[in-house]
């Protein structure tokens, strides 16, 4: 009895700490199963993988695949819901929130053209965002750390699982 009692106590007071955001703890995260965040990629005049890529909150995922993909059409799966914090967590090192809303042939010069046009939206309790990135822009200055950025999110929510790797999208030879 005197074990469970220190384990109660013991949890109380993490759970309290966990949830104080004056710096004596981890801040807690309100995260519900409607946020969510979506990564979208457009054509391009090769065959660069149109797709988008849905994570809920709570670690459901839905991803439509188009054309240069592994998988093509509507499939689903569930991550963790420890997935979407990271990529919360990536978005808040990579300071998401501070890029523009829009790099595109209307907002940069120069451009290049036939390049896709990447979207990252995100919905959760403390932003709501949406970014539109044409990647044929030149000359921003942040073209790195946007780079970086999908890149990464591409790796959390495990987008070659459903896209493939280049060797997997070639078209099959008959």
């Amino acid at each position: 009895m005197k074990k469970l009692l220190a384990v109660l106590a013991t949890t109380f007071a993490m759970a309290g700490c966990a949830g104080d955001s004056s710096g004596g703890g981890t801040p807690v995260r309100d995260i519900s199963p409607s946020d969510y965040v979506t990564l979208s990629r457009t054509a391009c005049f090769g065959a660069c993988p149109v797709y988008d890529i849905t994570l809920q909150g709570d670690g459901r995922v839905t991803y439509h695949g188009g054309r240069f993909t592994k998988l093509q059409g509507q499939h689903s799966d569930t991550y963790s819901a420890g997935r979407f914090l990271e990529v919360l967590s990536m978005f808040e090192m990579r300071g998401f929130s501070d890029f523009d809303d829009a790099y595109t042939r209307d907002t940069c010069r120069p451009w290049a053209t036939d390049h896709p046009t990447v979207t990252v939206e995100l919905k959760s309790a403390d932003l709501t965002k949406k970014l539109v990135w044409y990647t044929g822009c030149r000359g921003i200055e942040e073209r790195a750390q946007l780079d970086g950025m999908v890149d990464e999110l591409e790796r959390i929510l495990d987008v070659e699982r459903f896209i493939g790797t280049p060797e997997e999208r070639k078209p099959k030879r008959r």
